[in-house]
């Protein structure tokens, strides 16, 4: 978590233990880590804050770190900051757009360290 005080500014998860065996549009890696739940306070994003720029650096620098070889994450494409700061960060798409029962739209992202 990224907080100013008691203020919490964004937050993300990383893991080097994915939660589920990789999806078949990711390429083979030798010691994948996953970032997921990357928030940033709402008031931030309309500011233009670089708290997202923030939190996905820190992910990559802890994910290098722990040896990982890449860091991947599943994206919603209709955020379209959210995956634009994902692209201009070295995450590139891996396969196409999936959409689950519930009608949700995701992809999935790879970024190599």
């Amino acid at each position: 978590m990224l907080s100013e005080g008691d203020r919490l500014l964004g937050m993300f998860t990383m893991t080097a233990t994915p939660r589920m065996p990789a999806h078949p549009d990711f390429p083979p890696a030798h010691k994948p880590a996953q970032l997921s739940r990357l928030a940033v306070a709402p008031e931030l994003l309309a500011a233009g804050s670089l708290t997202g720029v923030r939190c996905v650096r820190k992910a990559i620098a802890v994910a290098s770190a722990l040896g990982a070889d890449v860091l991947r994450s599943e994206a919603n494409p209709d955020l379209q900051g959210t995956r634009q700061l994902l692209d201009q960060l070295g995450f590139f798409q891996q396969g196409p757009v999936h959409t689950d029962e519930s009608g949700r739209r995701f992809v999935y992202l790879q970024k190599t360290l």
